[in-house]
This record gives C-alpha cells, structure tokens and sequence, in this order.
C-alpha cells in the first residue's frame, strides 16, 4: 500500500487511512515522494538532500501503528518516475487538501487508474 507524499497535512490524512486498511491487511505502508531533477543538474545531484528529505517525511511515519517505510524517488519527469515506482495494481492513497475537480492529484490519480492502479483519495478536513 503507497501513501503518495504531497504535502505535510494531507499526506498525515492518507498515512491515518492507511494505517486503517493495513491493519486488518497485515500490509506495509509505504510513504512515496517523487521529485523531479531539472535538466540542467545531474540525476544523481538532486537540488534536494535526500537525507533531509527522508528525515521530514520520517517524521509523518512516527508513531503509526504499523510498519512504514520512505522512499524518495528523484527522476526527470514525474509521472514516469511514479509509474516505475509502483507495483502493477498497486494500492495508492492521494490525501487532498481541497475537493476540487482539476487538481494536480486528481490528474495523477486519473493517469494511475489508467495504468491499472487502485485510487483512494484522503480529505485532510
């Protein structure tokens, strides 16, 4: 099971749901952060410290109820770098901070569900 990692309060809102469904499933949660290297730097110069970023996120991870891991995933485009991190009919939970129709996270979860992925969306309200 994927938590996609967009921002802190709406990731905390999936991580809770997924902690929910995991329990009874017996199932790990993953927490995923995908970021996008521009291409002037080198892939493996990511603008960003893995470490630090792995450290934020851990810090969502603490005191769940279940096992959690973080993985960070640097690639040139986002949805290719997502779609090659997941499993084939992967579980993906996306927590939202606004319903609205034509967010971001919306067009993700429409590209994933085309792929053949499961789609949970999490309200952080």
């Amino acid at each position: 099971m994927t938590v996609l990692y967009t921002s802190i309060r709406p990731t905390l809102a999936a991580l809770r749901q997924a902690a929910s469904l995991a329990r009874d499933l017996e199932a790990v949660v993953r927490i995923l952060h995908v970021r996008t290297v521009p291409y002037p730097l080198p892939i493996d110069q990511p603008p960003a410290d893995r470490e630090i970023l792995s450290r934020k996120i851990c810090t969502l991870a603490e005191g769940q109820p279940i096992p959690t891991r973080v993985e960070i995933c640097y690639g040139r485009d986002f949805m290719d770098s997502l779609l090659q991190s997941l499993s084939p009919n992967s579980i993906v939970l996306i927590g939202l901070q606004r319903m609205h129709w034509w967010s971001k996270e919306r067009r993700w979860a429409r590209l994933l569900s085309n792929h053949g992925h499961q789609i949970v969306f999490v309200s952080d309200r």
